[in-house]
């Protein structure tokens, strides 16, 4: 069955025998980012739930299996069918544009719109260049695989609306665990209210983000926005007593056309780093790897405030994830 849309209000209107659930969250995910039935969408995660609330708003769905997995043929599929709409982890979105550009398409001009991004989170930085190079709208939703979608971006970008009539949330100190107000920075937790065979009750998702104030939205919506999620709590790198997370290096990398993306934060003992540690990738164009080393190590002081040591290695050397990036990397024995 169809989740039923009243474009009057933006929403989803549920049939009375459609069960408040998994899917009911999917599609109201997808209708609030801006996915419309006559999109069509391509699904390269492998979740299966991600489809299903596409095709409850009646959208033609392109899954991973298509093309054999293979990138080179899911891109030439996708510009068969004229996809609109695709969804896929963050830092792989720029990878599979790169690509199509390289086969020969025209991104920019085709029939791609909209990017639902969801699995990790990623540079603002990244984030806009995707915007202005390829002329499509980047959006972001959040969830997990015990917990469904909670919550999503709307047209005016920026925070996540969370469904509220289906999950509470609340952030906690991960260390002390305990409950922080909203604007203050923790660990989410969250209780769902749907869930009946398997109830799930305070549980703690190991993402950082925070709660925000409460004000109206300019889109009309109403519910509850929480930040956009900036990492995992295990990833937090102390420096100086500075809590460091991936994506506070990565909008630094960002800002450098010279290197390649790829980054690695190095732990080398347990506690409070004293120099913040990195390796980077870079590209052919950086012509002069000593001037560049001493620019980054300058970004890092002027934006975390910390002292850096950036270790420069050609492209490639960091190797390359096929899912989601390792960005952390621990080089002393935990035992």
């Amino acid at each position: 069955m169809r989740v039923e849309i009243d474009p009057r209000v933006d929403s989803i209107t549920m049939p009375e025998n459609l069960k408040v659930g998994l899917m009911v969250a999917e599609a109201r995910a997808r209708w609030t980012m801006g996915t419309r039935p006559s999109d069509v969408v391509h699904v390269l995660t492998g979740f299966p739930c991600c489809q299903g609330g596409y095709q409850h708003l009646g959208a033609m769905v392109m899954a991973l299996s298509a093309g054999r997995g293979m990138l080179d043929n899911q891109i030439l599929l996708g510009q068969k069918v004229g996809v609109s709409v695709l969804e896929y982890l963050p830092s792989l979105i720029l990878k599979y544009f790169e690509r199509a550009t390289e086969m020969g398409y025209d991104i920019k001009n085709g029939s791609i719109r909209l990017i639902s991004a969801l699995g990790e989170g990623w540079a603002e930085t990244y984030k806009k260049r995707v915007e202005d190079q390829y002329d499509v709208t980047f959006r972001t939703l959040y969830g997990s695989v015990d917990s469904g979608i909670i919550g999503a971006q709307c047209e005016v970008g920026g925070a996540l609306h969370t469904f509220s009539d289906m999950v509470i949330i609340e952030i906690i100190d991960p260390k002390t665990e305990e409950v922080l107000p909203p604007g203050q920075e923790g660990e989410l937790v969250i209780t769902l209210l749907w869930s009946e065979a398997t109830p799930i009750i305070r549980y703690r998702t190991g993402d950082v983000t925070r709660i925000l104030p409460s004000e109206p939205c300019s889109c009309g919506r109403t519910l509850p926005r929480m930040s956009m999620v900036r990492g995992r709590a295990v990833q937090i790198t102390k420096v100086k007593g500075k809590s460091i997370l991936p994506i506070d290096v990565e909008e630094i990398v960002a800002c450098f056309p010279e290197l390649s993306g790829e980054y690695q934060i190095i732990v080398d003992k347990p506690g409070d780093l004293d120099i913040l540690k990195v390796k980077m990738e870079y590209g052919p164009d950086a012509k002069d790897q000593l001037g560049l080393k001493k620019k980054l190590e300058n970004a890092v002081e002027e934006n975390l405030g910390l002292e850096g040591d950036i270790e420069l290695l050609p492209m490639g050397s960091l190797g390359r994830e096929k899912f989601k990036a390792i960005r952390v990397i621990k080089t002393y024995d935990e035992k």
